[in-house]
């Protein structure tokens, strides 16, 4: 008889600080298609994406997850910040025949397979699994499924297990893939800097919707300057804002990280400028990150990576 064993078996668990606004009437996917990147015209019921609310010039106001469902659109956003997002919302809404509603009993779920199974896992019918689309840019379907519910699930233990979220998001990070405002600083981070672009956040062949103006200029021209990517630590997960240092100098400070459970080791995502991103692959020797070894794990996705603008000057 075979034994179960953990990596066999689905995990499950709950992202932190998430809050939830339903989107519902008649003009709801117009309404949503003329402010947000995402193209919400190609999101089918049953389904979800990544997308953002920006700023006029172009910044990253708001990132979030957009949930299509028969009543309308659900929107995935940092639970600090959902006050400011549902104001914003109201603001642009006008006469449009549209609801909105923050959702306050409302929980979303990761559900990821040790080994990257991408199949879906057999869960009652009552609980939709969205399936996370950055996993065919990412690659092995690493951030497995998400679903909807109120409160934690019943599930059958054998099929899925409680899991820590740590090890969900350090999936993520190795994967280059931003969550949240210590990731995307608001009204500072730049969706291309952040790859949102390549990761389906944004769509340049859609209409117009704010910030689309700088957004698509950036693209077309070619002036990114930096580059949100992951990179290894010998230490454990440094706190937000730890420096990065290359050669001496300060070139970044940490956004979000996470530990590697296995060797005590982390992984945490920084923006780095493309020339000094570009110094370090040719020389990596002399990375660190608060006095800790470190070194670049730029994810296959990401490849290859720009030249610098002709305007990007190495810190060094």
């Amino acid at each position: 008889m075979t034994m179960t064993t953990p990596n066999d078996i689905w995990q499950m668990a709950q992202p932190a600080d998430k809050a939830f606004i339903h989107v519902g009437g008649d003009e709801a996917a117009i309404f949503l298609q003329s402010l947000l990147t995402a193209n919400i015209d190609l999101l089918e019921i049953g389904h979800c994406m990544p997308g953002a609310l920006l700023t006029p010039q172009g910044r990253v106001l708001f990132d979030m997850i957009l949930y299509r469902r028969t009543d309308g659109f659900i929107i995935e956003s940092d639970a600090p910040r959902i006050d400011d997002l549902f104001a914003r919302l109201r603001r642009y809404r006008l006469r449009r025949p549209i609801t909105l509603e923050i959702i306050g009993d409302l929980q979303s779920s990761v559900i990821w397979h040790p080994a990257g199974n991408a199949s879906a896992p057999a869960l009652p019918p009552e609980m939709v699994l969205y399936d996370d689309p950055r996993n065919r840019i990412i690659g092995n379907a690493d951030l497995g499924f998400r679903t909807l519910t109120t409160g934690m699930p019943e599930i059958n233990s054998d099929i899925v297990a409680l899991g820590d979220i740590n090890d969900w998001h350090y999936r993520r990070i190795a994967g280059g893939v931003p969550d949240g405002p210590i990731d995307l600083t608001p009204e500072r981070a730049l969706m291309l800097e952040a790859g949102l672009d390549q990761l389906g956040a944004v769509d340049f062949a859609k209409g117009c919707y704010i910030g689309q103006e700088v957004t698509a200029r950036t693209h077309y021209r070619g002036l990114v300057k930096r580059r949100l990517v992951p990179i290894m630590i010998n230490a454990a997960p440094p706190a937000p804002d730890s420096d990065v240092t290359y050669a001496g100098a300060v070139i970044a400070t940490t956004k979000t990280s996470a530990c590697i459970t296995s060797t005590g080791a982390s992984i945490a995502l920084c923006l780095i400028k493309l020339s000094d991103i570009h110094a370090i692959l040719a020389d990596p020797a002399g990375l660190f990150v608060d006095g800790a070894s470190a070194s670049l794990a730029i994810p296959d996705w990401m490849t290859p990576l720009p030249d610098p603008a002709r305007t990007d000057k190495s810190n060094r």
